[in-house]
């Protein structure tokens, strides 16, 4: 697990030479501690989240309160005319923030989230709804209307709220089991009353939340009949006494904890049929030693795929599954004499086939596939890796994702959007320009996406854009202006070099920012931020933060490094944890 309170301890240490003497400066535009964790936010107006209602027409996003940036409100723009509007106020609708339930605490730091108020949502496939967990209840907002309604009000905490396919249930977890809610009769159902103790129902357990990107334990099925869910049993996991370091102190906390080379947790899965109410046990095979690594439906909702990982993560089988029966049978697999990585490129089509990507030619690239597993096509090839999955244009053929590179070769500190085709193996067409680093939202006809830039000079903007990438509205400019938070201490912001040097046969690429006053002639402290795994390499061109500022005027050099080479077993998002 990875130990943040260590990272934010160690920043301070760098600090405090320096942070008395700033402190007492005069000068407006040196930035100091005080202010970074003061409001407003000096990140400007950041859309969080930002998705496209599955229509195109309304975008929903996440935004900082004015007052406390530590707290999300849920906001929607029109894709057409007409402003940006809040539609749900966090502490309008629970003043008083309770206590979260450890779960849930737990679940969210695995999540990375830091915030309370709204800090995730949903839409139902059809756009009419969107569902809003907040402080341990749900809400839902109705598109036509904006009108709010509360949903749940009880003692305990209501984690992994969704909305089916179709906007007919509302489904949530509530004391280790599942529980579904008509929407029509406001009627609550429990999928399972049996999750207590060791056992628990429809979660994630904790490697599949803190290792393997997946954190939700139930799927439904597009018609809404059938939901896939997961049976956890930790009773076979070591306890392990655990520090628990807090800003008011640490304890020891005794933690069921999976070590490398122990038991981990059981794990199974099954299919609940909501209209007999019969549950069916899904055949995973006959090695209970493995792990649940994703879970997708098909289109129709005939198919459940499944993609079972060894424990080893040296083979990753792709299961086709009855939801009727049980039945499964393995029509793809994935081996590595590493290990095998973990996407979430998995997209089933309306005509049966599947979108996948495999990094078997050393470099992650998209492949076609009909419903029994055999390949059509390559979507993509090259000496470059495929960065994710974007959309599709299921009309049009065409199939977006984002890459680092420029004129067919890999540039690690950029990252465009771009289009290939489901029909024909092409030369991929940029949808972003270069110059910075791109992320992007699409709806789910392939049609629009909302698009994230950053570069050395603008901080994150988000603009709504149709599929050519033509820019429609703004959702959040972040303008860099007088009125912008962080204008008054930009003249002071250092200047940013990025270069590369070989190590080990590796082609590292460097960033280093120097400090106000910079002289190339004299020595200076340098702070190294690297993460130790084997992807998530910082160096971006893109805006830097506030933190790397406060070093910069402590008089330290900021420096960091990614690998720029082939993405083989060695780089991925999911490290080795066996």
């Amino acid at each position: 697990m990875r130990n943040k309170l260590l990272a934010s301890t160690l920043f301070l240490a760098a600090l405090s030479p320096f942070t008395a003497v700033m402190a007492q400066t005069a000068d407006p535009a040196v930035l100091t501690p005080e202010r970074v964790f003061a409001n407003p936010s000096l990140a400007g107006p950041v859309a969080r989240g930002v998705s496209l209602s599955p229509d195109g027409e309304l975008v929903a996003f996440l935004r900082s309160r004015e007052d406390d940036v530590d707290v999300l409100d849920l906001w929607a723009a029109p894709t057409g005319d007409g402003e940006p509007f809040k539609l749900i106020d966090a502490r309008a609708l629970v003043p008083d923030a309770g206590e979260l339930s450890e779960a849930e605490k737990a679940r969210r730091e695995r999540m990375r989230i830091s915030q309370r108020g709204v800090v995730e949502y949903s839409w139902d496939q059809q756009g009419r709804y969107i569902l809003a967990p907040l402080e341990g209840d749900i809400f839902l907002a109705e598109r036509e209307g904006g009108a709010v309604r509360r949903l749940t009000e009880t003692p305990a905490d209501e984690i992994d709220a969704k909305v089916s396919p179709r906007g007919n249930f509302v489904s949530f977890v509530r004391d280790q089991d599942l529980v579904v809610l008509d929407l029509n009769g406001n009627r609550e159902t429990a999928v399972t009353t049996d999750g207590e103790g060791l056992i628990t129902w429809a979660t994630a357990e904790f490697i599949a939340q803190e290792e393997m990107d997946r954190d939700t334990g139930y799927w439904w099925s597009p018609d809404e009949r059938h939901i896939a869910l997961q049976r956890t049993d930790e009773s076979t996991v070591d306890i392990i006494p655990r520090l628990d370091i807090t800003g008011g102190g640490a304890s020891v906390i005794e933690q069921r904890y999976p070590r490398a080379g122990r038991p981990n947790a059981v794990v199974e899965l099954y299919v609940h049929d909501r209209e007999t109410g019969q549950r069916t046990k899904v055949d995973l095979g006959a090695n209970a030693d493995i792990y649940l690594a994703r879970v997708d439906w098909s289109a129709d909702g005939r198919t459940l795929y499944v993609q079972r990982q060894s424990r080893d993560q040296k083979t990753l089988d792709l299961l086709s599954v009855d939801p009727a029966t049980g039945a499964s049978r393995v029509i793809l697999t994935r081996t590595s004499d590493a290990w095998v990585p973990l996407t979430n490129d998995f997209k089933p089509l309306d005509d049966g086939n599947f979108i996948w990507s495999s990094e078997e030619t050393g470099w992650r690239h998209l492949y076609l596939y009909s419903r029994d597993g055999r390949r059509i096509r390559a979507i993509t090839s090259g000496d470059w890796p495929v960065k994710g999955l974007n959309g599709v244009n299921q009309r049009t053929g065409e199939v977006f994702f984002t890459a680092s590179m420029r004129d067919g070769r890999e540039l690690p500190i950029e990252q465009q959007l771009f289009r290939a085709s489901l029909r024909r193996t092409m030369t991929p067409v940029a949808v972003t320009p270069g110059g910075g680093w791109w992320g992007a939202s699409m709806n789910r006809t392939g049609t629009a996406f909302v698009g994230n830039y950053t570069d050395l000079n603008t901080p994150t903007q988000s603009g709504l854009y149709r599929a050519d990438g033509t820019f429609v509205r703004w959702i959040e400019e972040n303008r860099l202006d007088a009125d912008h938070p962080i204008y008054p201490y930009v003249s002071r912001r250092g200047e940013v070099t990025f270069g590369t040097l070989e190590s080990h046969g590796e082609t590292l690429v460097w960033q280093m920012t120097t400090p106000p006053g910079f002289d190339p002639t004299k020595q200076y402290p340098v702070v190294m931020q690297v993460y130790g795994g084997p992807s998530g390499g910082g160096v971006r061109r893109g805006w830097q933060g506030a933190t790397n500022q406060l070093l910069t005027e402590a008089g330290y050099i900021v420096s960091g490094s990614t690998i720029a080479a082939r993405e083989t077993g060695r780089r991925r998002s999911n490290r080795p944890f066996i």
